[in-house]
C-alpha cells in the first residue's frame, strides 16, 4: 500500500500517510492517490485538521526521477501540481510533520500545508537544480513566502537545511526533538482543534488562504509553463536527469 487514510481523535483530525518505500517517492500515481484522499478529507464537514505525514525514516525523497524526462514530464508535472493545489487550497487547517529527508516533491507537498512541524533532524532541500531542472511548486511558494534571497539560495544552490535553518525562513512553525512528532501532535490537536467548531475554522481558514491560494494558483501555472516550453526545449532541460539514470557526469551544452 503506498497511502494511508486515517480518521482520529472522534472524527475531529484526518491523517493522511505516505507508506511507499523505500523513501517514499512521489511518482504519478502516488500523487494522483494523495490528490483523491485529500479530496476525502475535504469534504469531511465535521474534520478540523488535516495531518500529512510519512511512515519510515524520511518523509519524502521527492518526485520520481525517471518521470521528469520529457515524454513524461508532462504528466508529472500535472500530477505534482494537482496535489500541491488541493493542499493548499484546503478548506481547513493542514499540518505536515516532517521526520528525515523531505526533498524536491516532498518539500512542495509539506510547504502546501499550512504549517509544518519538523523533527530537529529533519534535512530539506529543492535540489532539482542539481539535476539541471527546477521545482515549479517551491518556485511559486517562495517566490512569495521568504525573502527573495534566500528563495534564491534554496532554489539556486539546491543545498540541503536543516530544521533550524527552515524555522529561521519561516518555512517550518516548530522544530521538536527526533521522536517526538506525535506526541506534538497529540499536544497540538488538544490545545488548539478539538474545542473549536469545525464550521467556524473553515470559514476563518477560507478567509486567510483565498487571495495567497489564488495567487499561488497563478504562480505556479506560469513556473509549469516555464518548466515545460522553455527548460525542456532545452538539451540541458533533460540531460541532467538522464545522466542521473544513466549513472554518469551529465553534459551540459546550452552554455
Amino acid at each position: 500500500m503506498s497511502l494511508l487514510h486515517d480518521v482520529t481523535h472522534d472524527g475531529a483530525v484526518r491523517v493522511i500517510t505516505l507508506d511507499s518505500h523505500p523513501g517514499n517517492v512521489l511518482d504519478g500515481e502516488l500523487c494522483r492517490a494523495l490528490t483523491r484522499e485529500v479530496g476525502v478529507a475535504a469534504a469531511d464537514r465535521e474534520a478540523k485538521l488535516l495531518v500529512v505525514r510519512a511512515s519510515g525514516k524520511h518523509f519524502s525523497f521527492g518526485a520520481s526521477v525517471e518521470e521528469h524526462l520529457p515524454e513524461q514530464a508532462p504528466g508529472m508535472l500535472a500530477a505534482m501540481g494537482d496535489a500541491v493545489r488541493i493542499l493548499a487550497g484546503f478548506p481547513y487547517p493542514t499540518i505536515a510533520l516532517v521526520q528525515g529527508r523531505c526533498l524536491g516533491g516532498g518539500l512542495e507537498v509539506a510547504l502546501a500545508c499550512g504549517q509544518i512541524v519538523a523533527e530537529e533532524g529533519a534535512i530539506f532541500a529543492a535540489a532539482e537544480i542539481r539535476l539541471g531542472v527546477f521545482a515549479p511548486a517551491a518556485t511559486a511558494f517562495l517566490q512569495s513566502g521568504v525573502p527573495r534571497a534566500v528563495a534564491e539560495d534554496i532554489l539556486l544552490s539546491g543545498r540541503d537545511f536543516n530544521a533550524t535553518e527552515a524555522l529561521r525562513y519561516g518555512l517550518v512553525s516548530q522544530v521538536v526533538d527526533n521522536g517526538q512528532l506525535d506526541e506534538t501532535l497529540q499536544s497540538l490537536v488538544e490545545a488548539h482543534y478539538l474545542s473549536r467548531s469545525a464550521a467556524s475554522l473553515r470559514v476563518a481558514t477560507a478567509t486567510l488562504r483565498g487571495a495567497w491560494s489564488d495567487a499561488f494558483n497563478d504562480r505556479l501555472a506560469t513556473q509549469e509553463r516555464t518548466y515545460l516550453d522553455d527548460l525542456l526545449s532545452l538539451h540541458d532541460g533533460s540531460e541532467g536527469i538522464r545522466a542521473f539514470i544513466e549513472k554518469r557526469n551529465p553534459e551540459w551544452k546550452n552554455g
